[in-house]
């Protein structure tokens, strides 16, 4: 069996195979599944125990274990990227701003919360201390506002709506964006699954399961942190193309999974044998 060159983050491993299996999962089933992903069983193990203690994870009866009330939120959140084309509408021109300059810079932890917040909302810096995107995402500046408080941008930033920009000052979105290179990853993402879906029948089970759930991960990521850039500057159509390319896979996906785990629930010995 093929095995990836480092071990898969066990945490995001866990979780995300546990709300694929949109059923209750042992810690034997799991142990078999990490094993595809180059993770030890005593790491899976001891994350059980720490996401269980931290609410992410609940046990239904000895090593049995579902999402828990921590994961709940995380689990939705996530299964909102099917709509990612609704989260936008057609571009005025204007802008919306945020203004951090009078924030502190010293504690890195609180610079990497803001740029994680910023970056996940499409935000690029101006100039020092100013942010921008284009003012075509479909919920309103206070929606946009309390999203980017809850990602980790300090209730302190000033967010809000720019125009009317002086000749030669207007931002400029090649030079704020790596346009090509976005584009470049809407078609390469939709070819790879696309070209996947061809050749994985005659994969192996395990291989395949492993491989989708490497490339989903991959594209899903992508969608997650894509600044959502209007049609006056990304190729739209390309982007919609992948997001619904990617809907595709991931039903394909989930039934493979399921299929897996199905045979190894079917390998482990019954209970009291």
């Amino acid at each position: 069996m093929s095995q990836s060159a480092s071990p898969y983050p066990a945490k995001k491993l866990i979780l995300n195979l546990v709300k694929e299996a949109q059923q209750p999962i042992s810690a034997q089933v799991m142990v078999r599944m990490a094993e595809l992903f180059s993770v030890e069983a005593n790491n899976v193990r001891v994350t059980l125990n720490r996401l269980a203690k931290q609410g992410f994870l609940d046990l239904t009866e000895r090593g049995i274990y579902v999402l828990g009330p921590s994961a709940q939120h995380l689990a939705e959140r996530q299964s909102a990227w099917r709509c990612t084309e609704d989260k936008v509408r057609s571009w005025s021109g204007k802008w919306i701003a945020i203004y951090t300059a009078h924030l502190g810079r010293r504690d890195r932890k609180v610079l990497r919360q803001r740029q994680r917040a910023t970056e996940m909302l499409g935000f690029r810096e101006f100039y020092q201390g100013l942010l921008v995107r284009p003012d075509n995402l479909v919920a309103s500046l206070p929606v946009v506002t309390q999203q980017l408080f809850r990602l980790g941008l300090e209730a302190e930033a000033c967010v809000f709506c720019a125009d009317g920009f002086n000749e030669g000052a207007r931002p400029a979105s090649e030079t704020l964006w790596p346009i090509d290179d976005i584009n470049a990853r809407y078609r390469d993402n939709t070819e790879e699954m696309l070209d996947w879906r061809q050749t994985f029948h005659d994969k192996p089970l395990d291989v395949a399961a492993r491989e989708c759930f490497l490339i989903g991960d991959r594209v899903l990521r992508d969608i997650a942190f894509d600044p959502l850039l209007p049609e006056e500057m990304v190729d739209q159509q390309a982007r919609a193309q992948m997001v619904s390319t990617m809907a595709d896979f991931d039903d394909l996906g989930k039934s493979i999974w399921r299929e897996l785990i199905a045979r190894f629930m079917a390998d482990l010995p019954l209970k009291g044998s």
